[in-house]
């Protein structure tokens, strides 16, 4: 395959698609030039930005581009004394709880905006057996993070017995609420809030990280619909070599995962291909028979055989694309 650009011409096998028009280039430097020539006048935020460096990997209008920050830059405004714990009759107004402790509703004293504050507490964390450095690790990451559809982290703070994160407020609920209250959604709708999900996961792969842990209570969606994957617990730098952990939720587990072999980006597509499944029909492709749903044993061996139905009245794109390996 020859680069686009008519100076150049190299035979490339890594190359970078204009996600305006698709042609193709050698590196950035030509697609840069290709889109200054050409796309000056185009309305798309952050053109300059706007380059895929994974390899062979075609570009999509519905990806958004976002920033994986090398230096964390601490803002006096999230600094802890500027918010305020809301409180009905006297109790904090809880958003969510987790094995570590809870996330409660604040407001910013200097911008008046609602702000989601995640408390964790050490001893929690330490008698499960977890590490607090492995904490640490998460909060790292996730503070790196800028991208539209993830939570934001804006500050962390931490003393003898308590990590703090302010977090971006997503008012809307998650997905697994949506899922649950309408046992389905149709297509078109799915596919707004599956796409926002891929570009998600899209932005990770693209900085070497593998979420690990995608399931409808980890994508939370505001008023406006934006969808905003959270909970980075389970994150991982893919840099750091093959994986073998055990971990995520036992419906969205890809079969290497349940095998205990090395895995790598693909547990996160096979992850996001359970997702599209559940969106449309409003539960889960390898799920249990029993009456109580839970029989993980019945859940691994249905997903090492890949044992499953689609079973709802769907187009031929959606049933390839729940099938496909190769989402994004």
């Amino acid at each position: 395959m020859n680069c686009n650009n008519i100076n150049c011409k190299k035979n490339v096998s890594n190359y970078n698609i204009c996600e305006y028009c698709s042609s193709i280039y050698c590196s950035n430097s030509c697609l840069y030039k290709h889109k200054q020539d050409f796309h000056a006048n185009s309305n798309i935020d952050n053109i300059d930005n706007i380059v895929h460096p994974r390899k062979s990997m075609s570009r999509s209008i519905f990806l958004k581009s976002g920033i994986y920050s090398k230096e964390i830059i601490e803002d006096p405004h999230f600094d802890f004394s500027n918010f305020d714990f809301v409180k009905i009759n006297e109790k904090k107004k809880i958003l969510g709880s987790g094995a570590f402790g809870e996330v409660y509703l604040a407001i910013n004293k200097i911008d008046k905006k609602s702000y989601a504050i995640k408390v964790m507490e050490k001893k929690k964390i330490i008698d499960s057996g977890a590490s607090l450095d492995i904490i640490r690790r998460e909060i790292d990451i996730h503070q790196r993070i800028n991208h539209e559809n993830i939570v934001k982290v804006h500050a962390h703070f931490e003393n003898e017995k308590y990590f703090y994160l302010i977090m971006e407020y997503v008012n809307g609920g998650s997905l697994f609420t949506i899922i649950k209250k309408t046992q389905g959604i149709d297509e078109k709708k799915a596919f707004r809030y599956f796409i926002q999900a891929c570009s998600a996961v899209n932005f990770l792969h693209q900085n070497d990280l593998i979420h690990r842990d995608l399931k409808p209570e980890n994508i939370l969606i505001n008023d406006k619909g934006i969808v905003k994957l959270c909970d980075f617990g389970w994150c991982v730098d893919v840099k750091l070599g093959n994986r073998v952990t055990f971990c995520g939720t036992y419906e969205y587990m890809a079969p290497e995962v349940v095998k205990e072999i090395p895995y790598d980006f693909g547990i996160d597509v096979w992850s996001l291909g359970i997702l599209l499944y559940e969106l449309t029909h409003g539960y889960s492709p390898f799920r249990s028979e029993h009456e109580d749903g839970d029989d993980f044993n019945e859940i691994f061996r249905n997903i090492i055989r890949y044992k499953f139905k689609i079973e709802k009245e769907m187009s031929n794109g959606c049933i390839d694309l729940i099938q496909s390996d190769s989402l994004v």
